[in-house]
């Protein structure tokens, strides 16, 4: 499970950072159990709030219980992140 001030901190450094596949690599490298994906906050249902906010990146919680992947605010049912930037970032 990840806290919400390590998936703050993975914000900050995403927002920090050049290249985004190399971003998302370290951090698979970093975390090997859990899933990282990014995407504009445009692709997120307006209807949902990140889990956590840092530096223009919106964080949500990726759950793959269902046999599908989807959103969840429940840390505990969480696999990976989504690190949705602001499109206007």
């Amino acid at each position: 499970m990840i806290t919400a001030d390590a998936a703050r901190d993975l914000a900050r450094r995403f927002a920090a950072g050049n290249a985004e596949d190399s971003r998302l690599s370290e951090f698979r490298s970093e975390y090997p159990a859990l899933r990282f994906y990014a995407c504009s906050e445009d692709d997120i249902p307006p209807r949902l709030s990140p889990w956590v906010a840092a530096d223009g990146v919106a964080v949500y919680l990726v759950d793959a219980g269902q046999h599908c992947l989807s959103l969840t605010r429940d840390p505990q049912h969480a696999c990976g992140l989504v690190f949705a930037v602001d499109a206007g970032e």
